[in-house]
């Protein structure tokens, strides 16, 4: 048995919860206070395509970290909030006492572990990228989406053994898969939170209906080709992640013509998400005015900048989406008009 805190009770938390709650360890989920009030008056329901489940025993469900420490000393930490609030969950990490627990870092996007290699030392934080798509249906209730997929891990620090973890996090009914590079992970799992995302997002369209379009397709195509010359110029080699070949795509993103990739795009996107809107879209639908394009496709911007990589179609991507959330531009004079991303691409380029 662990003690495990779970930093972000939303659906990766609440599903990671769920599953090393149920395999008898001790777990602190930490959450807001809407999913404190409903999991505490009737547990968090777990849907799973095979089988449903409800998870009171070993689930302790609090709104703070300070509260969660009470249930500690942890042996690991879980951090699943969103890229912007690493932040802060960091430090209020630091300002509770849970013990010297590694840290699992889940975010999408790239930078967070280096953020909390600062914080808490390269030793103890260990990079993770989940590939089965969940989602929350309401406060309590976590739905995995579909059973493919699993859990790869590394090290920040090579020469640290993840071992142990890995073993735990197998026994909790997760697949797992360990790699050398951490970097490699993350930025393999790059293209997948990108791809049929912040296009979609900024012109409130589904995926499928732009990938219809010519103009709007290669410009995704564009984005992943900076992301690939970008990852070239670091050395960090792309690697297929569980249940997702990541090299096979990227070499057809790179080499195959625009009209042969519609297939493969909307199958991918498509079948991982199942119908869901991108989360890029549900936020600006939930008004939200932060986002984490700045950790996506601003990624590919500030890593290209270091690196002597031109990066137009990702630049314009994140600085459009961004003004969008802030309030800088009105959604609703991007929503359905792609000519005018096209447009505003094909300016970008002549500037570049």
């Amino acid at each position: 048995m662990m003690r495990v805190i779970v930093v972000g009770g939303g659906a990766v938390g609440g599903f990671l919860g769920a599953r090393l709650a149920l395999a008898g360890n001790e777990v602190a989920l930490v959450g807001r206070p809407w999913l404190v009030d409903a999991v505490r008056a009737r547990g968090l329901r777990l849907i799973e395509p095979r089988e449903e489940c409800l998870v009171h025993q070993g689930l302790n469900v609090v709104s703070s970290i300070a509260e969660a420490a009470a249930f500690g000393p942890f042996d690991l930490a879980l951090l699943t909030v969103k890229t912007y609030d690493v932040d802060t969950a960091t430090r209020q990490m630091q300002e509770s006492d849970l013990g010297h627990p590694p840290v699992l870092c889940l975010q999408n996007g790239i930078g967070s572990e280096e953020r909390l290699s600062q914080a808490f030392g390269t030793d103890r934080v260990i990079a993770a990228s989940l590939t089965q798509p969940a989602s929350v249906l309401e406060p309590g209730t976590v739905r995995l989406v579909k059973e493919h997929g699993g859990l790869a891990l590394a090290p920040v620090m090579r020469e640290a053994n993840v071992g142990h973890v890995a073993t735990s996090l197998r026994e909790a009914g997760l697949r797992v898969r360990l790699y050398r590079d951490y970097r490699a992970i993350k930025w393999s799992k790059l293209p997948l939170n990108m791809l049929g995302n912040t296009i979609p997002a900024i012109l409130n369209m589904p995926p499928g209906e732009v990938y219809a379009h010519i103009g709007l397709l290669r410009l995704e195509i564009a984005a992943m080709r900076e992301l690939m010359a970008v990852t070239r110029a670091l050395g960090i080699r792309i690697v297929d992640l569980p249940g997702y070949p990541v090299r096979p795509l990227m070499w057809a993103l790179r080499h195959l013509p625009a009209p042969l990739l519609v297939p493969l795009l909307r199958r991918l996107v498509g079948g991982g998400r199942k119908g869901r809107t991108p989360s890029l879209q549900q936020g600006l639908t939930q008004g939200r005015t932060v986002s984490e394009v700045a950790d996506l496709n601003g990624a590919v911007v500030r890593y290209g900048e270091r690196v002597g990589v031109a990066t137009p179609a990702n630049r314009l991507l994140t600085e459009t989406l961004e003004a969008i959330y802030a309030g800088r531009y009105a959604w609703d004079e991007w929503s359905r008009r792609p000519e005018r991303l096209v447009e505003a691409w094909m300016r970008a380029i002549a500037l570049a």
